[in-house]
């Protein structure tokens, strides 16, 4: 199997093959971001990008105690869009604080009931310290997947 980079991220909103309307939304191949269609969110601390048939969302920006209920509601409305696992791409969210982290724990702990996983890509190294610091990287339904290296 081939490895796959994630050191470059290209995210575009777009109709075209994949986008609104067209009936399909493939899962992106590896190495590719898959294609996002619906805006969440879009605020100047916080961009939430998801596809309407996709698991994946992209986060960029900030989360903290004032947006952390938008990160919430984003994150349930995905889950409830899609079945299987969520998959959020963290590569451009620069700050989060111990709200924004616990919309996570909630939202994981919630898919585990349900049989499945909060996926998390491409975790910046100071948001995943966070997560270990304060022992969520043990929530039961939360994968923090291409963990920094270090």
């Amino acid at each position: 199997m081939g490895e796959v980079r994630n050191d470059m991220t290209i995210w575009r909103i777009s109709g075209g093959d994949g986008g609104p309307g067209s009936g399909e939304h493939p899962a992106p191949r590896p190495g590719e971001a898959p294609r996002c269609d619906v805006v969440e969110l879009d605020t100047p601390l916080l961009h939430i990008a998801s596809a309407s048939s996709s698991p994946w969302l992209r986060m960029a920006g900030e989360i903290d105690v004032s947006n952390a209920p938008d990160v919430g509601a984003a994150l349930h409305a995905a889950q409830a869009r899609v079945p299987g696992d969520l998959h959020v791409d963290l590569a451009a969210v620069a700050f989060m604080d111990v709200a924004g982290l616990r919309a996570f724990n909630l939202a994981a702990r919630d898919l585990h009931e349900h049989g499945r996983m909060l996926v998390l890509h491409a975790v910046p190294a100071h948001l995943d310290r966070l997560f270990r610091l304060i022992g969520w990287d043990a929530t039961p339904g939360l994968a923090i997947h291409c963990r920094p290296r270090g």
